[in-house]
């Protein structure tokens, strides 16, 4: 009986004590575990990784997660020009661009800050239009940080904004070789080489877009149509015809098309396409001049006046509508018509030459001498001035715009941005030449 109850008392000791060792290992692992929740909900909480989410939240544009990294940041000792900087972003992303710049201020001396804040304060005053302060702010980011890129991209538009293409041009190819993904660079050289009529380095800027990897970022559409403009304009039709067939069915699309085949003599066809984008679009300048010259090739004088005087009544600026129907009343053989038209057509190819290229001013044109006087409003006032006889109200904001920019009190360019409704564009777009 001892022995059995010393056993069993043996027994039951050596059966309790594995479950001690059980239990201790697994207090152990629930206090390690706990230890290591505790750091690493400790790490995540600090503030430099809070900036960094804060920072990824801005990339994909989750403002609700910057909102709460900023509360917590706001409370963190040495944080808060980080908090002043994410809270200048969200001015800025919601279009306040002067709370943006208030909040900035508070951030833009911290190293860590400073390349960022100065660039995303030039954008700001971009929206407002003070290109003057916002190139110097970007430039300064790009001396500290050379590869900046977001600061290239926005002295690139401000440049632009101005007139000034060579300096617009030398900043968008430095975000092209920063950049070499993005096609959005070579769109924008390619653009300024078409307003500038420089189709064939248009057509290569444009192909240059097309090669690159990142084209979720592209207005391919567009993008596309622009290229098949310019291949049209240095004759490249097959290759124009090629680069339409990528392109949506549209009006603009099909009188493109249009155009390739009437110059292949293939005016069936070419005439087929001009009253489909007429159908769509019946005040579409270039379908109703083509519609016109394809009637008279065939004979049809009296149709192709009515054609082209449907041009000049919708435009009744555009110079070669106002040609086109010149030359329909010619071979009509009405003559007094042919006068009556050819004082407008006169002053609008002066107005047209002068805004355009040929008129000098000394040895430079209207806009190379935009380009060389980066504090001459005057001559911005005048190109506005010219293209709002020209019926490119446009053309005309944007002009009127960039004098303002230089001199805030120009009296002539302010009185003519109120006239007829050219309201201020603050939407970042550049103004297209």
């Amino acid at each position: 009986m001892g022995f059995l109850v010393a056993l069993g008392s043996s027994s039951s000791g050596r059966r309790w004590a594995p479950r001690r060792w059980c239990l201790a290992a697994t207090v152990l692992v629930v206090l390690t575990a706990a230890a290591v929740c505790g750091a690493l909900v400790w790490r995540e909480r600090k503030p430099d990784r809070r900036f960094a989410r804060a920072l990824a939240a801005i990339e994909v544009g989750d403002w609700n997660a910057l909102a709460r990294e900023i509360d917590a940041l706001e409370a963190s000792p040495g944080f808060e020009p980080h908090a002043h900087f994410l809270r200048g972003v969200l001015r800025l992303e919601a279009g306040k661009y002067y709370a943006a710049l208030e909040e900035f201020g508070h951030a833009v001396d911290h190293p860590e800050l400073r390349v960022r804040t100065l660039t995303l304060s030039g954008r700001a005053l971009y929206q407002v239009r003070e290109l003057g302060p916002a190139i110097r702010l970007l430039s300064q980011a790009v001396q500290i940080e050379p590869d900046a890129v977001e600061a290239h991209r926005w002295l690139a538009l401000a440049y632009y904004y101005l007139g000034m293409t060579r300096q617009a041009t030398a900043h968008l190819l430095r975000v092209a070789e920063l950049a070499p993904d993005d096609p959005r660079p070579y769109r924008f050289l390619a653009m300024i080489e078409k307003d500038l009529e420089q189709y064939p380095a248009a057509v290569a800027y444009y192909q240059e877009a097309f090669r690159r990897k990142d084209q979720h970022l592209l207005d391919r559409q567009q993008a596309l149509v622009e290229l098949a403009e310019c291949q049209i304009k240095v004759q490249q039709d097959e290759a124009a015809l090629e680069t339409l067939a990528q392109v949506a069915p549209s009006a603009q699309r099909w009188v493109l098309e249009a155009e390739c085949h009437r110059r292949a003599n293939q005016n069936d066809q070419a005439e087929r396409l001009v009253d489909q984008a007429l159908a769509e679009k019946p005040a579409h300048l270039q379908g109703l001049l083509l519609k016109s010259d394809l009637l008279l090739a065939r004979g049809e004088v009296r149709a192709a006046v009515e054609w082209a005087r449907r041009a000049v009544t919708a435009y009744p600026k555009d110079y070669t509508a106002c040609s086109k129907l010149m030359q329909a009343y010619r071979r009509l053989g009405d003559e007094a018509r042919v006068k009556e038209l050819a004082a407008t057509a006169d002053e609008l190819k002066r107005l047209r030459t002068e805004f355009a290229q040929l008129r000098e001013l000394g040895a430079q044109t209207l806009h190379e001498t935009a380009a060389a006087e980066p504090s001459n409003a005057d001559v911005r006032c005048r190109l506005g001035v010219l293209a709002r006889a020209l019926d490119r109200p446009d053309l005309a904001r944007g002009w009127f715009e960039a004098a303002l920019a230089i001199n805030p009190r120009h009296d002539e360019a302010r009185r003519h941005l109120a006239l007829g409704g050219l309201s201020a564009d603050l939407s970042g777009a550049p103004p297209r030449r």
